[in-house]
């Protein structure tokens, strides 16, 4: 096991596009802490508003990066992995506020699990600071992302630190000793699960992701025609990448025999899911998605032979059963609840019959 506790010192990664509604808070939330860490570096996706100027002005500490198009988080990610001075880097995005306590906290959290590579705080929202919007997350068998804690009040939730199978990027510590020299995010998903594809590579090479409930930090609006918060219209370009990268996760990540087993419980989400997306008029996000994985297919293979070489961890202690985690505000008639309900029941009892030869 590699010994990182001679490390204290850490960097701060953010990474931007268009962000000059959110940088002054979230950078002023950074700088009030200055003494907690090495260095700021603000990794920029080719912005197009007054991000730079804003950051050039009031924040000249910052150390800026500026890419010349933008190719999503997962490439500025990897861009602030590698430049980084120090081994220990938190990552924000640029809509998130740091509170006092939380750097402090998920570096000891680090501390405190040798086998840890990545940590996360507690994620609440900034407009309502008594509600959690996610509190990590793990591996659902049909490849989503299940969310902890979604909604939940503040008060009264648990204060623990817990190991989780996948994580959600607005925030986290991750230890580079730990992990490696290799790119931490596959850049071929430009936004949406890049995240989750990280957190189950990650599980998968043997390290544990640790949820830090007694650290937290706020998370405002998000991306414009990216970003998601219940009650609005569902952007199409994230839908897109959404059913993309999930195929993606499945290819690369799942072991051969666990794709062989759930082959046919596949088959009934996917049908499902086909009906939904013309039903909802996202048919041509579905066919651009299913057109990405076929040019592709023998690129992602490759990558595949490159993550099962790694593998440490098997599918059967990361993956996890349970109700769909659908976003609630898409089935909004009685025919699309009645949908979820038979999917949920069909691959339910699909789960109890072969999980226990995954």
């Amino acid at each position: 096991m590699k010994d990182r506790r001679s490390s204290a010192s850490l960097s701060i990664c953010m990474v931007n596009y268009n962000g000059e509604k959110y940088l002054k808070e979230s950078l002023d939330a950074v700088f009030s802490q200055r003494d907690k860490f090495e260095e700021v570096l603000l990794v920029d996706n080719a912005s197009e508003d007054k991000s730079l100027e804003i950051v050039r002005e009031t924040f000249p500490a910052v150390k800026i990066i500026e890419l010349r198009s933008n190719k999503g988080p997962a490439t500025a990610r990897n861009v602030g992995f590698r430049s980084a001075s120090c081994d220990r880097i938190l990552f924000l995005d640029n809509d998130v506020k740091l509170t006092p306590e939380c750097p402090g906290r998920l570096m000891q959290a680090l501390d405190a699990h040798p086998r840890a590579a990545v940590a996360m705080p507690r994620i609440v929202y900034d407009k309502n600071q008594h509600i959690i919007q996610f509190d990590g997350a793990d591996c659902h068998f049909l490849g989503l992302m299940m969310l902890h804690n979604v909604n939940r009040p503040l008060g009264g939730s648990s204060q623990k630190t817990s190991k989780i199978g996948s994580l959600v990027t607005a925030c986290f510590l991750m230890d580079r000793k730990m992990w490696g020299k290799e790119n931490p995010f596959d850049e071929s998903f430009f936004f949406n699960y890049e995240d989750h594809d990280f957190g189950l590579r990650t599980r998968i090479m043997g390290h544990e992701i640790l949820s830090v409930a007694f650290a937290c930090c706020y998370h405002q609006e998000g991306t414009k025609g990216l970003s998601f918060r219940e009650g609005r219209s569902y952007p199409e370009l994230r839908i897109f990448f959404l059913i993309r990268n999930r195929w993606q996760i499945l290819l690369k990540n799942y072991e051969l025999k666990t794709l062989c087993l759930l082959f046919p419980v596949f088959l009934i989400y996917e049908s499902f899911q086909l009906v939904g997306t013309i039903k909802k008029g996202w048919f041509i996000q579905w066919l651009k998605a299913f057109s990405f994985i076929f040019i592709h297919f023998t690129e992602i293979m490759k990558k595949r032979r490159i993550v099962q070489a790694k593998r440490i961890t098997p599918d059967r202690e990361i993956l996890k059963g349970g109700s769909i985690p659908f976003v609630p505000s898409l089935t909004q008639d009685s025919l699309e609840r009645m949908g979820e309900k038979m999917l949920n029941r069909m691959v339910g009892i699909y789960w109890k019959q072969i999980q226990d030869w995954i």
